[in-house]
């Protein structure tokens, strides 16, 4: 049996149900879907992705990623996408995971491997797909493998997750990773001021608060913001509660509430800025959703 199959089959085991299973083993969940997922709005949060089986690609601004079972994502920052599940049936429906990236064991690795600094100051990128290793690959169907038995989860899952972030900071695409610890270096600039967002979207901003935060003039905030999101950072504002709105939506919430939590005043600009960014009515999303 391939490591790829292998990998499926774990995933298949842990995860009978369309959609998202969040496991025992902190910050790891699983993915399924026995069909084909049109391009949809969702947030993706730093982590690595790798599918078992089938095909995702996510689009954020003018770029657009792709993964399989050949090629793993690594995102950086927490950031609005649109995604879509490729190459999927119920015969051999879409498996796939993602492990979020834990900030202090990548500093930890960094130190031991005496490469706290050597961060590619130049690398802007938000997220990248990179080849899968035969290594990495043995590393997470160990780490599923530990879904079994508590004893493992406790001993061995601490240790697996350290040795899969360590065989992704040897890859290729490893600076992608080194910079979401680096306060000066790459998109991590910017890491900060998007947590900020993201902590902050459900009350009133614009870009002279969020710039005060940042310790920018509103000028240089809005070059350098879009630089790594291809977003200017008031669309990034609105792009954010939308996203969350949506999920809320499709999770069952009102129109009117999920307006609210999101930072909405008014239901009815709500309802004609979320017609415009998606192409349907909240009323749509939640009618799909039944």
């Amino acid at each position: 049996m391939s490591n790829k199959s292998e990998l499926a089959e774990a995933i298949d085991i842990h995860c009978i149900e369309d959609g998202i299973t969040e496991t025992s083993i902190p910050g790891l969940k699983l993915y399924r879907s026995g069909t084909c997922i049109n391009r949809r709005p969702v947030v993706y949060n730093p982590a690595i992705c790798l599918v078992a089986q089938g095909h995702k690609k996510m689009h954020y601004g003018d770029v657009t990623c792709c993964y399989d079972t050949d090629n793993y994502l690594i995102n950086s920052l927490t950031i609005p996408v649109e995604a879509e599940v490729l190459d999927a049936s119920d015969e051999a429906p879409y498996l796939g995971l993602s492990l979020n990236i834990d900030s202090y064991l990548i500093g930890q690795l960094l130190i031991d491997m005496d490469q706290a600094f050597a961060v590619n100051d130049v690398n802007n990128e938000v997220a990248v797909s990179t080849k899968v290793t035969d290594h990495l690959n043995n590393c997470l169907i160990r780490l599923l493998n530990c879904l079994d038995n508590e004893m493992d989860r406790k001993v061995l899952a601490p240790s697996l997750k350290r040795e899969i972030f360590y065989e992704v900071l040897k890859g290729p695409n490893g600076d992608i990773l080194r910079n979401c610890v680096a306060n000066h270096a790459g998109s991590n600039k910017i890491a900060p001021v998007i947590q900020y967002i993201e902590d902050n979207f459900h009350t009133p901003l614009d870009v002279e608060t969020i710039a005060k935060f940042a310790g920018m003039s509103p000028s240089t905030l809005h070059d350098r913001f879009k630089q790594i999101t291809s977003m200017s950072p008031m669309q990034f504002v609105k792009s954010l509660r939308l996203h969350k709105a949506h999920s809320l939506l499709l999770s069952g919430n009102p129109a009117s509430e999920a307006s609210y939590q999101v930072g909405y005043n008014s239901p009815s600009q709500f309802s004609r800025e979320f017609k415009r960014f998606f192409g349907d009515s909240p009323r749509d999303v939640q009618s799909s959703a039944r």
